[in-house]
C-alpha cells in the first residue's frame, strides 16, 4: 500500500477572489468559481489542485492524498487498526472534491489529512499565461506541514500512510533556548523527491510552506518579477536546495501561505534510491526574510 500523489489542496479566506487573482495572475493557474463561492485553481488536467473556501478563518485546511481504489479499504483498515478516527466524506463533499470517495482524519500533530481513491475526469489544460507545470502523475507539487508530534508524525506518514523516506534534515537551533531544526521529507509512489515533508515546528497559517513546479527557469524568473510588480512579499531569495536539487524562491500568498516557485527538482527511482542523511539545506541562496 502507497501514496500515489498529492491530489489536492484545500485553503480558507475571507475572500476567495483574492487567491484567484494571485493564482491566475502571478502562479498562472486556470480559475473558476463555483456556485457556493469557492475557486478551483488548476494547473494540470486534474478537475482542481487547490479548493480555495470562504471562511472566517484563514489558512490551510488541508491536503488530499490520492490512493489506489484497490489499496483505499485497506488503507482505511489500517488507520482504524492504529486507533485514528475517521469520517467518511458524504456525496456532496466528495463532489466538492471531484473523487469517488474520501476520509479525513487528524494526524498525530492535529493537521487534518484527506485520503481519496479514484479523481472525476478533467479536461484540457490551459494557462492564461501559457506556463506548464511538472504535475499530472507527480501530483501538485508538494506540501511541507508543521509537525509539534515530530517523531509521532513521521512515524504515522512512514509507517500507517505509506510515504517512503527521501531526507533527514536537521539544521542548527535558529536562535538560543530552542532545538535544532529537523525536517523528514516523504515521496509518495512517484519520482518527486519529496510530496510531504514534516518540520518540528509551528505554521501560523497551519503550513510552513506549499511549492509549484515549472518546467524552465525563465518561467521561474518571470514569475520573480509578477510577484514583485505586485508587491507580494518575497520570504526567500533564489536559491537551490541540496536534497532535490530544486532551484526556487518563495514568496507569500493571500492568507499567509507561503508558496515555493521552483524548477529542476531531480526525480528519482525508489527502488534503487536510500535515504539521505543530511546537515546542509542548499547549495547557495536562499536568504530567507519572514513579515512580522
Amino acid at each position: 500500500m502507497a501514496v500515489s500523489s498529492l491530489g489536492y489542496v484545500r485553503i480558507g479566506i475571507r475572500d476567495p477572489q483574492e487567491w484567484a487573482k494571485v493564482g491566475q495572475d502571478i502562479l498562472g493557474f486556470e480559475s473558476a468559481t463555483v456556485e457556493d463561492g469557492s475557486v478551483r485553481l488548476r494547473l494540470d488536467e486534474a478537475p482542481f489542485r487547490y479548493l480555495i473556501e470562504e471562511a472566517e478563518a484563514e489558512g490551510f485546511i488541508c491536503a488530499g492524498w490520492e490512493y489506489p481504489a484497490v489499496d483505499y479499504d485497506a488503507l482505511l483498515a489500517a488507520l482504524a487498526e492504529n486507533g485514528v478516527d475517521l469520517n467518511e466524506g458524504n456525496v456532496d463533499a466528495c463532489a466538492a472534491r471531484a473523487v469517488a470517495a474520501f476520509t479525513s482524519f487528524s494526524d498525530p500533530s492535529g493537521n487534518t489529512v484527506e485520503v481519496f481513491h479514484t479523481r472525476d475526469k478533467g479536461s484540457a489544460f490551459s494557462s492564461p499565461l501559457n506556463l506548464n507545470y511538472v504535475a499530472d502523475n507527480l501530483g501538485l507539487g508538494h506540501v511541507v506541514l508543521p509537525a509539534m508530534e515530530h517523531a509521532l508524525t513521521c512515524e504515522f506518514y512512514e509507517n500507517v500512510l505509506g510515504f517512503g523516506l527521501s531526507d533527514e534534515l536537521k539544521l542548527p537551533p535558529p536562535m538560543e533556548g530552542v532545538p535544532e531544526m529537523q525536517i523528514n521529507f516523504y515521496h509518495a509512489d512517484n519520482p518527486r523527491h519529496h510530496s510531504v515533508a514534516c518540520f518540528n515546528g509551528p505554521a501560523p497559517s497551519g503550513v510552513i510552506h506549499l511549492m509549484t513546479e515549472y518546467t524552465t527557469v525563465d518561467q521561474v524568473g518571470e514569475c520573480l518579477d509578477r510577484v514583485t510588480r505586485a508587491g507580494l512579499p518575497i520570504t526567500a531569495s533564489i536559491g537551490r536546495h541540496v536534497n532535490d536539487n530544486m532551484l526556487s524562491f518563495y514568496f507569500l500568498c493571500p492568507g499567509g501561505i507561503p508558496m515555493e516557485v521552483g524548477y529542476d527538482g531531480e526525480q528519482f527511482d525508489w527502488s534503487k534510491t536510500e535515504p539521505t542523511y543530511s546537515t546542509v539545506g542548499d547549495h547557495w541562496g536562499h536568504e530567507y526574510n519572514f513579515p512580522e
